[in-house]
This record gives C-alpha cells, sequence and structure tokens, in this order.
C-alpha cells in the first residue's frame, strides 16, 4: 500500500488487518505497509504445497457445488478460528483478505455472518456481489498488470464467478456432516463465549 493508501485506512479507523493468503503469496506480492497503528494477522487457510484441491485449468469440470469450499475451511479450520477470536476481541475496524477477496474471504465473510444469525439468502447474496468487480479488473490488469489479465483468462469461468450455488453448497455440505455451522465452529475450536463475543460486539440491539 502507499502512504496515502494508508493515511485513508488511518482516517477510517483500521486498526486490525488479517491475511488469509499464504506465505508464499504474502511473500511475493507483499503485505499491509508496515504502520505502529495497525496490528496484523496471518491466519492463512493453505499454504500454496499443499492446496486442500485440485488446481483448475480452463477446461476443468466444476466440482460439486460447496465442495472445494468446504475442503478449504476444514484444511483452514484453526485460522479461521484465529480470525474469528481477531475480530471479536478487537474494539475498532477490521480488514480481513485473500488474494481475490472472493473464496477465503467469502468463506470467513460466511462463518461470521452466519453465527451472527443472517440468513443464507443474504449472504449468499453479498457473497454474488463479488462478480461486479470482476469487469472493473479485467479492464485495469489488462493496463496495468498484463500477466495478471492473462492468469485470470487462463481460468475457468465457475472458479471466477462468485455463483450462489457454491455458497450455499457450502452451507448445505457444512450442515448435513456437522449439524450445523455452529458446530463446525466449535469444532474449529471456536469457543461458544468467543461466539457471544462476535454477537455483542457486531450486533445492535
Amino acid at each position: 500500500m502507499t502512504t496515502a493508501d494508508v493515511e485513508v485506512a488511518s482516517r477510517l479507523e483500521m486498526r486490525t488487518v488479517i491475511d488469509l493468503r499464504s506465505t508464499a503469496e504474502r511473500d511475493r506480492d507483499g503485505s499491509y505497509a508496515d504502520s505502529s497503528d495497525i496490528a496484523l494477522h496471518h491466519a492463512p487457510l493453505f499454504e500454496n504445497d499443499d492446496l486442500p484441491f485440485t488446481w483448475a485449468e480452463i477446461d476443468t469440470p466444476a466440482p460439486p457445488p460447496g465442495e472445494d469450499y468446504l475442503a478449504i475451511a476444514d484444511k483452514g479450520a484453526q485460522s479461521l478460528a484465529a480470525a474469528l477470536r481477531v475480530i471479536a476481541g478487537g474494539d475498532h475496524a477490521v480488514v480481513f483478505h485473500c488474494a481475490a477477496g472472493k473464496d477465503r474471504t467469502g468463506i470467513l465473510s460466511a462463518l461470521l455472518l452466519s453465527c451472527l444469525g443472517v440468513p443464507d439468502h443474504s449472504i449468499v447474496a453479498d457473497y454474488q456481489l463479488s462478480d461486479l468487480s470482476i469487469a472493473p479488473f479485467e479492464k485495469w490488469a489488462k493496463v496495468n498488470a498484463p500477466e495478471e489479465a492473462a492468469e485470470a483468462a487462463a481460468r475457468p469461468p465457475w472458479l471466477v464467478h462468485s455463483s450462489g450455488s457454491i455458497m450455499q453448497g457450502f452451507f448445505d455440505r457444512l450442515r448435513c456432516r456437522d449439524g450445523s455451522i455452529e458446530n463446525f465452529l466449535v469444532r474449529a475450536g471456536i469457543e461458544r463465549s468467543v461466539t457471544q463475543a462476535l454477537r455483542t460486539r457486531l450486533l445492535v440491539d
């Protein structure tokens, strides 16, 4: 981030950043600018040498909806739990991100919103909003990052888009296996006191 970016974040009173990317991604692309005012937390949901899914090429068929997300959540359960504890323990603005802001970020967002009692259909609709960023990103990348634009063009459409069936499939698979989203969080190591702290901090009476 540039100095100007950091100044904007400061005005937003952002004090915590949770990075869900792998160590290799962070080392390659950099992380949030150093600042004594920002607490950085690295919580990778997977490392590049231990992917919980098969990397997709342009002609790779789509997996059953939610299957990859369940695999990522299982692999990154401890990191998801750590991220939720950080959010529950803060008293200021928090940003969490991955590389594209869709898959790993979407999983953490979905689990957080679900434990706050947000209904599935609202979470799915929120997830689908990521599709609005595809066209602006492609336009920007062609001019500013042609290699990244070429990489994006080589991905299958189902991997790029935020289909509602993927997020709903993730929820359905979690509930079928664990009984509830909260049961998954408990299995991941989230104490019920953390869930309650999240509700106290983030919900308005």
